[in-house]
């Protein structure tokens, strides 16, 4: 299964504008990438389009959870935690290197509703999730929650368990999916927005007006069926389409700070209540050599496509650990931070958005456009598997979905792949005990990026301080998996935008010399990016400064 790249680009918009697809799919995040690997596993010719980078809306801005939904269990929603807990161990076994089982300890801070909910909803959590590996849930006494989280005030705890879900890094698993479906015949570019929608005399859609944006070549993407699988931005290409049937979605925000794994020791994911009247939960995270610390469903109502960390969101986050924990956590610590829009389907009644449901829907318009909306990171196969089926019926075939066999990302035992990247990474001189961070990373694929450090030792040094992303990582993003920009590389294909205080910024002479470009190219790419990661960042995190 080859790599996408920059070197096939170029082909691939090729391909979009002179052939003629069964389906097209819009968008680029995970929902999409997995319609795309969905349809091109069933045979069917199939294009994706993106009209920024992959994975650069809420699927890297996620809380990098892969969970059955403990919380849902309130809302009496039993049947969308079976699926999600059923999904979250199916992409474990399907893509072990990036969906990885993740403690959680959850203390109980008050006797009465919420203890009781505690005991019983694991019980309900448990049966629901009885597949086989996770391990059910346990009581834990103080020792063993000081064992997992040393900063917590046991004293003000009433009862505490631990549970188990999983984690993942969002952004890199699109990645995988459109490098799958890229290896079953699928079509795919980023930096392709739609312009338009053409229908046939018959009023039906036949094709989509497109520009990509880099080179501004216009042309027209045929095809006999079209997938809107953009999100939070699923309304706007509704609209696009046909005015008359409005979609109608409540983004809901999440917030998420990035301090140092010394400033608060964790041994397991922990949640605590925020102490507001809200009624909302925060979340303790170890990841990515870091803690990230959040909470979601912050009501919003600002442009979707930059929302940001806000003073007030900070405060909120950083006062509710500071309340439960025994550390006096400031805006000194962070090192990253960043907000995502969550895109829940709108209810008729006034309901918080912590109380809608994440179900997911499919709605065809009368010129028949198939819109996947709601849903969650978790359950991500589910909803491409709907939509695809919706696809299939209005081509009339029958063809079944089997991305429930198709294993993403590793296709050897992962051990093996751990060996083999070790014996280069000493190779190269550099510490072989890398080798399980870069497979978790890459997979296979860490095989050819430690084989650039192992030809060129230079690129083995880490790229920013007290983080081991490589040169290695930078060159083998900017020259093999699609990158176009500077921020394409920091910000979703080695994630340095979220765990490096100055935005990877020290990295951007390495990633400027393989895309290439003059100097003043890069030093408009580099502000560019560094502004646009202080208006994300807000006040949480002092601007980073390009160089």
């Amino acid at each position: 299964m080859p790599p996408i790249g920059p070197s096939t680009r170029a082909e691939q918009i090729d391909r979009l504008a002179a052939e003629t697809f069964d389906v097209l799919i819009v968008g680029g995040g995970v929902t999409g990438a997995g319609c795309a690997l969905d349809a091109a596993s069933r045979g069917l010719k199939t294009a994706l389009v993106e009209r920024r980078d992959f994975a650069s809306g809420t699927s890297s801005k996620s809380s990098k959870l892969v969970h059955g939904g403990l919380r849902y269990l309130a809302q009496y929603e039993f049947g969308l935690t079976w699926e999600a807990a059923h999904e979250r161990d199916l992409l474990a076994r399907l893509c072990p290197h990036l969906v990885r089982p993740l403690q959680f300890l959850y203390p109980v801070f008050r006797k009465g509703k919420e203890s009781r909910f505690a005991a019983y909803g694991l019980a309900i959590y448990d049966v629901l999730s009885a597949v086989r590996g996770v391990p059910r849930h346990r009581r834990a006494r103080a020792p063993r929650m000081k064992e997992l989280a040393p900063a917590i005030d046991t004293d003000r705890v009433v009862s505490a368990w631990t549970y188990w879900d999983a984690s993942t890094d969002d952004a890199r698993l699109v990645f995988e999916l459109i490098r799958a479906a890229i290896g079953f015949g699928a079509a795919a570019a980023n930096y392709v927005p739609v312009d338009g929608f053409v229908h046939d005399a018959n009023g039906r859609l036949a094709a989509a007006g497109v520009t990509d944006s880099r080179s501004g070549r216009s042309f027209e993407i045929r095809a006999k069926t079209i997938v809107n699988a953009t999100g939070i931005w699923a309304g706007d290409v509704g609209t696009l389409e046909d005015p008359r049937t409005p979609i109608a979605l409540r983004p809901a925000k999440g917030i998420h700070l990035m301090i140092p794994r010394e400033r608060i020791a964790l041994g397991a994911a922990c949640i605590v209540p925020s102490g507001a009247r809200d009624r909302r939960s925060l979340f303790l995270q170890p990841w990515a050599d870091r803690v990230m610390l959040g909470t979601t469903d912050t009501e919003y109502d600002g442009p979707l496509d930059a929302p940001a960390v806000t003073e007030a969101d900070v405060d909120y986050v950083l006062g509710g650990i500071n309340r439960w924990m025994d550390v006096d956590l400031t805006r000194d610590d962070l090192v990253g931070a960043w907000a995502g829009l969550r895109p829940l389907r709108a209810a008729a009644t006034t309901e918080r958005t912590a109380d809608l449901s994440r179900r997911h829907a499919i709605t065809v318009s009368p010129g028949g456009l198939i819109s996947v909306t709601g849903g969650k990171l978790t359950t991500f196969r589910r909803m491409a598997r709907d939509a695809v089926d919706a696809t299939c019926e209005r081509l009339g075939v029958k063809r079944r979905s089997d991305t429930h066999r198709i294993r993403i990302g590793l296709t050897k035992p992962i051990g093996d792949v751990r060996r083999d990247v070790a014996e280069l990474l000493r190779a190269a001189g550099t510490d072989p005990g890398h080798a399980a961070r870069l497979v978790e990373t890459y997979g296979d694929l860490a095989v050819h990026v430690a084989t650039l450090a192992a030809e060129d030792p230079a690129l083995a040094a880490p790229v920013a301080p007290g983080l081991p992303v490589t040169g290695a990582e930078i060159r083998w993003a900017a020259t093999r998996e699609m990158a176009v920009t500077l921020e394409d590389v920091l910000a979703r294909r080695t994630r340095l935008s979220l765990t490096d205080r100055a935005g990877g910024l020290a990295a951007a002479s390495i990633v400027a010399d393989a895309l290439g470009g003059d100097e003043a190219l890069r030093q408009t790419e580099a502000a560019a990016y560094a502004a646009a990661l202080a208006a994300e960042r807000g006040p949480a995190v002092p601007a980073p400064v390009s160089s």
